[in-house]
């Protein structure tokens, strides 16, 4: 496994240029989220926005993921020079729109079979947490309720007034809670690790991809549990570090940036997994099915 994530290292860094759309498409997101929020006053709004999002994840997706398919496929080249390997890493931006051609309708699917998922688990999720522990008394809802009016409290000191008002048990309640989210999510991101490259490598058809993805992930459970341990790890501890350099503009700066490196790096551990235990033993072929 360190091997692994040694070579998913190597690879990012050869191909440093894999940050350059995650940072825009993060950005514009960011950005047409701010318009939405202030613009979006209809129904009708609110449904072109969604589907704005829809088709914005769609694209960048298809593009991208292709894009870092390519950087794998890269890596087992040689090359005598490392200007023609930059000039190789550079030309991974030509493959795009190959991505978003052949890959576009199969992340609709993926955005629309994830959003299903959230709506089934949720119910179950909730019912797991009323039933491991519990749910507020009527004096804490009450507290709760004062504070979420409490107009002092809403607009001037926000999150952080809400935090200062909240009771000991509230704050271990509320924990409780987060820690439960947590480990659904984690469980969840666990079990969906390889959809993403099973639908680059192997099928578009999202459906096929998440189930033939489920059977590749338990085939060889012990070692996608050790990647996504591994993975999951330094993933905490980078973003219980970003919470400290908020304090601090230049090493929020630096967070930021390591943080966008570690996104990539991540995506490229799993598709490079994924490429040395079934992207050549199933298809002999160097391109994707359509």
């Amino acid at each position: 496994m360190y091997k692994l994530l040694k070579e998913a290292a190597k690879i990012t860094n050869y191909n440093i240029i894999l940050t350059i759309p995650l940072i825009i498409f993060i950005k514009v997101l960011d950005l047409y989220s701010l318009y939405s929020k202030y613009n979006v006053d209809s129904t009708p709004k609110f449904l072109v926005a969604s589907l704005t999002v829809l088709f914005m994840f769609a694209v960048f997706c298809a593009g991208w993921f292709f894009m870092v398919y390519g950087a794998i496929k890269l890596s087992k080249k040689v090359f005598v020079l490392d200007e023609d390997r930059a000039k190789a890493a550079l030309n991974l931006f030509k493959t795009i729109p190959e991505g978003i051609g052949r890959f576009f309708l199969s992340f609709i699917g993926v955005y629309v079979i994830f959003f299903i998922i959230q709506i089934l688990l949720t119910p179950i999720v909730y019912l797991a947490g009323v039933k491991i522990i519990g749910t507020l008394d009527p004096a804490s809802m009450q507290h709760l309720q004062q504070m979420t009016i409490d107009t002092s409290i809403s607009t001037n000191d926000g999150m952080a007034a809400f935090i200062d008002n909240l009771t000991n048990e509230q704050i271990i309640f509320f924990g409780k809670w987060s820690l439960l989210f947590m480990a659904f999510t984690s469980l969840i991101m666990y079990v969906l690790m390889l959809w993403i490259p099973e639908i680059i490598y192997k099928t578009a058809n999202p459906l096929i991809a998440l189930w033939q993805a489920l059977i590749k992930l338990f085939k060889n459970f012990f070692s996608s549990v050790r990647l996504y341990a591994a993975l999951w790890f330094m993933g905490f501890v980078l973003l219980f570090a970003g919470t400290f350099a908020v304090i601090n503009p230049l090493a929020y700066i630096i967070m930021n940036i390591v943080l966008f490196y570690f996104a990539v790096y991540m995506v490229v551990a799993v598709f490079l997994y994924y490429d040395k235990h079934f992207g050549e033993q199933e298809d002999a072929k160097d391109e994707p099915k359509k």
